[in-house]
């Protein structure tokens, strides 16, 4: 479990940090007066833009985000809980894959269903985060597919914890993740880098952005990722190839055209685990052991295109209009573990399944934002509606089964040939919506947020070889509220408080075969955000609770069918969350985050009223990256980093048929140079004691996954 010496610790070194810089800052200490500039080399740094029209940051304190709102504004201004990972705090930390983006952040707990880590569920809250905005339009994130593209493409990643109902209508209460591509400029620049390490990991990347006429109207960026890696399971591997382009043209000197076009491949041998032991428990084989055939496939390709025409007006508004299209196909063949393992002679069931599914997301959103007068003080509205569909169709075939040792793996087991055949299963789901929002600061310190989405949800399930239609659901309009109230309490802190309402579509079926009706929910949220140091450092701290209800659980009223269902259920979730991040002073940067969450049945079958239903989700979690570069003195040139993140008891199942997963703490160290005004280097160890422990576990038959072990990885970067 996580100790609470171990928590105290990480807390510890975090407030000591933010202190020791703050004294020094009060107290007229030369923090940067010694640097002298004259006599180093410049410091190498990547340009993260924060919005369209904010400033650039080299820092982990983002200036502005987007994902609550429309409207750009500083996390002060907004009175939701939102982490942002800038492109700074990506490339100190070599992060490739949003799933390692969001272990990391506050509050966010990543469910890995394989072992290459591309399927994954993501939660926040103890709920489902069932959706990621792709420059603030909604896509399912489904389980069955790789979470998103490299973050060789992303300037910033916004993570909204908490309902997001305002722009996205129907979706889980768990939050939002708001992926912001990078846009392209019309100064010539770029960079390109590498990266070698454990497991033959062998990555190479560039990205170049430029002005491709003479005026600097039309302007391009390029980017391009192949990565190339095996695994500390036996046999697993995964081909990356990412390709990125966008085009930006100047219609005027207030409107500007954007278009681009993104393609990923990714082939991988699935790994879906290793079984529980038949007592429960989990079993005790070394990191390496893969149940399943090294011809496993797991082969995955997304394709997005997208168009943003935006207008700025002179008061300070804009018009903005976006399409997109993200298509997404994902085949995988697997010899996977299909029961509980024999305790004493490690034999286990498994199974042969082939499985294809094809999604094809569009979505149109037109909005307005910008300020207003009214009563000689400026106020702000949004003003928005959107459209979307989503198609989604697959196919599955089961093929031999037989019988495989933990003890002694033999991955040389042939694969069968099995047809797929045809498309056996569909849904189809739209929904429209228009959603408003106006910010009134009627008083010196007193800000109102008003606002609501008033959409329609439509789904329906069908054979798409037959165009039967098996289920349809049409719950009708629906009004959700979001508001807000942030008073400020000085120049650099702000008290907020904020309802929310959110409903969420069902598939369960009632006795008579219609689809219940979708869950309901709500969160009431309370929190304090800061600036401090000139706006180098954000902190923020929060309190929510939310009660999702209409739950389905089974109808008792009809047990010779268990498969009937009624919208009964209650939960609750409520917790903390605290997080701290930016530069505490030149050279400096720091993010830590805690979060504790508690969910509970409130109504529910009886064996589980009172019980936590995201069992999952750790209670306690806690996250640290720190790192110093020196620009003078001994060290010129060098910087050192480090991380660690530590996380509580999580479990799976209910009862005698539970499979925990002991708490764990990891460390990670990070030694880099600068080469020369344009060049760094960086050698990054994680996992530095190699802590054996389970990252994930289920109490089915499979999917258990051993935490990585020890690794390293140089990565070079080349500015130009």
């Amino acid at each position: 479990m996580l100790h609470r010496k171990t928590l105290a610790l990480a807390v510890g070194l975090a407030c000591l940090t933010m202190s020791s810089a703050v004294f020094a800052q009060q107290s007229g200490a030369p923090v940067s007066a010694e640097i002298k500039m004259a006599e180093t080399l410049p410091e190498v740094r990547v340009t993260a833009t924060v919005d369209d029209s904010s400033e650039s940051t080299h820092s982990y304190a983002a200036h502005a985000v987007t994902v609550g709102s429309k409207i750009p504004q500083t996390l002060k201004e907004t009175p939701q809980s939102i982490s942002v990972v800038t492109r700074q705090r990506l490339d100190d930390q070599n992060i490739t894959k949003i799933e390692d983006v969001l272990k990391q952040t506050t509050g966010v707990n990543v469910t890995r269903l394989d072992g290459a880590g591309n399927f994954n569920t993501i939660q926040a809250r103890g709920f489902d985060i069932g959706s990621i905005q792709l420059d603030g339009l909604a896509i399912s994130q489904g389980a069955n597919y790789s979470t998103a593209f490299d973050t060789a493409i992303y300037d910033r990643i916004e993570v909204l914890r908490g309902p997001a109902g305002l722009l996205q209508g129907a979706g889980e209460p768990g939050g939002t993740i708001n992926l912001v591509r990078k846009r392209a400029r019309a100064d010539l620049s770029g960079s390109a880098g590498f990266m070698l390490g454990s497991s033959d990991t062998r990555r190479a990347e560039f990205d170049v952005t430029s002005k491709l006429d003479e005026a600097g109207r039309i302007r391009g960026r390029i980017v391009g990722v192949v990565d190339n890696r095996e695994s500390f399971v036996h046999a697993v591997e995964s081909k990356k190839f990412l390709g990125y382009g966008t085009v930006e043209i100047d219609l005027s000197s207030s409107t500007t055209l954007s278009l681009g076009a993104t393609h990923q491949k990714t082939d991988s041998v699935v790994d879906q685990g290793l079984p529980a032991m038949a007592n429960y428990t989990l079993p005790n084989v070394p990191r390496s052991t893969f149940i399943g055939s090294k011809n496993n496939v797991q082969d995955m390709e997304t394709d997005d295109l997208f168009a943003e025409l935006e207008h700025k007006f002179d008061n300070g508004g804009r018009f903005k209009f976006a399409a997109r299209q993200v298509d997404r196909g994902m085949i995988y063949k697997a010899l996977r573990a299909n029961g509980l393992a024999n305790v004493a002679t490690g034999d286990v069931a498994y199974q042969t399944v082939n499985f294809q599914q094809a999604t094809k997301n569009q979505n149109l959103d037109a909005y307005y934002a910008g300020p207003f007068e009214l009563g000689g003080r400026i106020h702000q509205i949004l003003l928005g509606i959107n459209h979307s569909t989503e198609d989604a169709k697959s196919r599955s075939i089961y093929g031999p089964t037989g019988t495989f040792n933990i003890y002694n793996p033999n991955n040389d087991i042939a694969y069968p040939a099995l047809d797929l055949g045809n498309y056996t299963s569909g849904t189809q789901q739209t929904q429209t919506g228009m959603y408003g929002q106006v910010q009134l600061k009627p008083f010196d310190r007193w800000t109102f947020l008003l606002g609501g989405r008033l959409g329609r949800w439509e789904t329906q399930s069908f054979n798409p070889s037959t165009g039967v239609i098996s289920s349809t659901a049409k719950p009708g309009t629906q009004f959700t509220p979001l508001t807000s109230v942030i008073y400020a309490l000085t120049d650099n802190s702000s008290l907020y408080g904020s309802y929310a309402e959110t409903f969420v579509g069902q598939t369960a079926i009632d006795k008579n075969g219609r689809l219940l009706s979708p869950r309901t929910g709500s969160q009431i949220e309370l929190g304090v955000k800061s600036e401090w140091l000139d706006k180098r450092v954000n902190s923020s701290i929060a309190l929510f609770r939310i009660i999702d209800k209409d739950r389905a659980i089974e109808d008792t009223s009809t047990p010779l069918n268990a498969n009937d269902s009624i919208a009964g259920g209650k939960v609750r979730s409520e917790g903390l969350e605290a997080e701290v991040s930016g530069q505490i002073v030149p050279g400096w940067e720091l993010i830590a985050g805690y979060a504790y969450t508690a969910t509970k049945y409130l109504q529910a079958p009886i064996a589980q009223v009172g019980q936590a239903f995201s069992t999952i989700t750790p209670r306690h979690s806690f996250n640290l990256w720190t790192k110093h570069s020196w620009t003078s003195g001994t060290f010129n040139r060098w910087s050192l980093a480090g991380g660690l993140k530590a996380v509580s008891d999580f479990s799976s199942g209910t009862g005698a048929t539970r499979v925990v997963g002991d708490g764990y703490t990891t460390v990670s160290g990070q030694v880099g140079y600068q080469i020369d005004s344009t060049t760094t280097a960086s050698l990054t160890i994680n996992n530095l004691f190699d802590k054996t422990y389970y990252e994930k576990v289920s109490n089915f038959g499979r999917q258990n996954f051993y935490g990585e072990p020890r690794s390293v990885m140089l990565a070079v970067k080349k500015m130009f």
